[in-house]
């Protein structure tokens, strides 16, 4: 099958902004998801990211075949406030996500985890955030009781992630160091602009 043959995906409701592109590479459909976005799907299709210390968590419901993939980062965390707010952050990604593919009849209870990011990408340890990243949704869930499938977490290379809704697969392609500072500058950026938006009045805990 060849771009003229197929037809984009229909976007779910609440994802029609989001734009359907042909990857040649998949021979499918794709969308791409930014840091603090989310994307669900029961299409045939991709669902692409690009990760340095953000986590995504790729979640599917191998009865109703719905899927999707978040992209989060957990907000600066220099004290106990900080780290509040950092963790109701993560917090909030993760149940956004989750009960969106319950809207779709996907059960808490069968929902298949797979997780990825949390890169070093300061190198050395200085920048944290991606290890803090990588405790929070370990913890997560461990405390929510969710099934982790597998996970490809750490180390200090960016990511490029690209997820089968339909099929809950997860497929993640390391990247070369010379991706790391518009990755560095593009995450801090939104760290940022977590920070300086996140109150009471932006997160809902369901």
């Amino acid at each position: 099958m060849n771009m003229s043959e197929a037809l984009p995906p229909v976007a779910l409701r609440g994802f029609e902004q989001f734009r359907a592109f042909w990857e040649p590479r998949w021979n499918k459909y794709a969308v791409k998801v930014a840091p603090g976005q989310f994307y669900v799907s029961n299409s045939d299709m991709v669902i692409t990211t690009v990760l340095g210390s953000c986590i995504s968590a790729c979640i599917h419901d191998p009865v109703t075949k719905f899927g999707g993939l978040n992209h989060f980062m957990l907000p600066s965390s220099g004290g106990s406030e900080d780290m509040n707010r950092s963790m109701r952050y993560g917090f909030f990604a993760m149940e956004q996500l989750i009960n969106e593919l319950m809207k779709f009849g996907c059960n808490r209870d069968r929902l298949e985890i797979k997780l990825t990011g949390g890169g070093d990408m300061m190198g050395s340890g200085f920048n944290q955030i991606g290890q803090q990243n990588i405790d929070f949704i370990l913890q997560y869930l461990k405390d929510e009781g969710l099934k982790l499938l597998s996970s490809d977490l750490g180390g200090d290379r960016a990511r490029k992630v690209a997820y089968f809704p339909l099929e809950g697969r997860m497929l993640v392609n390391k990247l070369d160091h010379r991706e790391d500072q518009r990755l560095i500058e593009e995450e801090r950026s939104f760290r940022v602009d977590v920070d300086s938006h996140l109150d009471d009045s932006d997160v809902e805990l369901f």
